[in-house]
């Protein structure tokens, strides 16, 4: 199995009432030469932060209107006070009224989504938009690349990007098609590290052909304790040796990148997830 260093975190410290909710907060102490990617455990979505050493945030979709009470929570509890931009990775989560909303709280500059499904975010007009195309490369600072991997527009499919820095490759997966899995074959995905993988129902899941080739150390997942997983999917990535994590059981979840090696932080759930205050509109 391939090395990955799982630490958790022992400290916390308390912020200020958030909407009558004490938040704990966590400090990721980011140097000059590190980044870091923040899983957030919403009850729907799949949201994430992508904190870079210069103090640059962006944010990975939204989530729905009734759920922007637990987006803050979790990104006080992350320190974010600004976003730079958002990046949507499919058609499902284009939410034009959050968007509007943390546009006015965040000052979020720019809007990136795939080029195949960003024409509802053009009407709406809600900051400048970026559309990404497969094969396009954004720098986002010095040492770190966001690759286009795919812009897929068919059913349960959306963007693919990977982001590189220094020796390490984190791949975000949102597609989960034939279509898309046959694109996936035919690029160079060996030095990924860590992929998030895409998970539309308990009846699917990402093929052991594609698991191969990717050939992960570490693999996460946005799910919920009460949803069951795939079988095939836990026995391939159990028969893979790859570290699994799961947003419903270890909470939030922040990778942390220096330039020779990651580390995967975890921050129990029952301390640190929102919980929802009786009597509250």
């Amino acid at each position: 199995m391939k090395g990955v260093i799982s630490a958790l975190l022992l400290f916390l410290l308390f912020s200020p009432p958030v909407h009558g909710i004490k938040v704990p907060e966590l400090d990721l102490n980011l140097a000059e030469n590190e980044y870091a990617i923040s899983f957030l455990p919403l009850k729907s979505g799949e949201v994430a932060v992508l904190h870079l050493a210069a103090g640059d945030n962006y944010l990975i979709n939204t989530g729905p209107r009734s759920q922007v009470r637990e987006l803050y929570y979790y990104l006080d509890q992350i320190n974010i006070n600004e976003i730079k931009a958002v990046i949507i990775t499919e058609q499902a989560e284009i939410y034009e009224d959050t968007l509007l909303k943390l546009r006015k709280k965040y000052s979020i500059a720019e809007i990136m989504a795939g080029a195949s499904f960003s024409e509802p975010l053009m009407e709406a007009e809600t900051a400048g938009l970026k559309s990404l195309k497969e094969g396009d490369r954004y720098r986002l600072s010095p040492e770190l690349d966001l690759e286009v991997i795919h812009d897929g527009n068919e059913k349960q499919e959306g963007l693919d990007f990977s982001l590189t820095f220094f020796n390490h490759r984190f791949l975000w997966l949102s597609s989960q098609s034939k279509h898309a899995e046959g694109v996936f074959m035919t690029k160079p995905l060996k030095n990924v590290n860590i992929v998030k993988i895409p998970l539309h129902s308990k009846t699917e899941c990402i093929s052991d052909p594609l698991i191969k080739h990717i050939d992960p150390q570490t693999a996460l997942l946005y799910r919920s304790k009460e949803k069951l997983l795939n079988g095939d999917l836990l026995e391939a990535i159990n028969e893979a040796w790859i570290d699994l994590y799961l947003t419903g059981q270890h909470g939030l979840i922040t990778i942390k990148f220096n330039k020779s090696n990651y580390e995967v932080l975890t921050f129990e759930q029952d301390d640190g997830a929102f919980k929802e205050q009786p009597n509250e509109s």
